[in-house]
């Protein structure tokens, strides 16, 4: 009889907890100071492209040390391939398949060049922290639940954040000018990088 009345108050007990409501998580708040901090950085995920005549996709590998930065896409976006190197004064850019490594000034100029669109990889390497580019003036449109600024023509919107790398980041960035539409959704943030 002990037995059984032991089981019926565990049971009732079992019962009880699992009405219990859980408690939502709390949301994740971004802090400008603890991105600014992060120099060097490697990221990976995936990035989407929509313009007017056409629309891709690519795996995206980005490592960032300070000024210098390497990013590779694969997949069809570079048929293939496509491997930008950049430092404060120049940039270079590979496709898989073809020894001509392209040469330019800005990654902007490049990219157009070669592949009718381009990344603002200028500011992009602050946008993707979450952050404007300290060069040039921008204007703060949100900042909760959804952050979002312009800045030199594009409309950058995070609509989704992660902790990662001891701090909070951007885990889903979309960035729009005029007909072009970028989506990128990263899956791993590091704090070390090797170029």
């Amino acid at each position: 009889m002990l037995r059984l009345l032991c089981m019926l108050a565990l049971i009732i007990a079992l019962s009880g907890c699992s009405q219990l409501r859980q408690q939502p998580e709390a949301p994740l708040v971004f802090d400008a100071r603890q991105a600014q901090a992060l120099q060097q950085w490697s990221a990976e995920g995936r990035i989407g492209i929509r313009w007017s005549q056409d629309s891709q996709s690519a795996n995206l590998y980005w490592h960032q040390a300070d000024a210098q930065y390497r990013i590779r896409l694969t997949g069809p976006l570079g048929q293939g391939g496509l491997r930008i190197d950049g430092t404060p004064n120049s940039v270079s850019l590979k496709r898989s398949g073809d020894n001509t490594v392209h040469h330019a000034a800005t990654p902007e100029a490049l990219m157009q060049e070669l592949l009718g669109w381009h990344l603002p990889l200028t500011q992009a390497r602050y946008w993707i922290r979450g952050l404007p580019a300290p060069d040039s003036r921008f204007e703060q449109l949100t900042e909760q639940p959804v952050r979002s600024f312009k800045q030199a023509g594009w409309h950058i919107e995070y609509p989704r954040l992660t902790r990662a790398a001891g701090r909070v980041l951007p885990a889903k960035l979309r960035l729009r000018r005029d007909d072009l539409r970028i989506i990128v959704i990263i899956n791993e943030w590091a704090t070390r990088t090797e170029l």
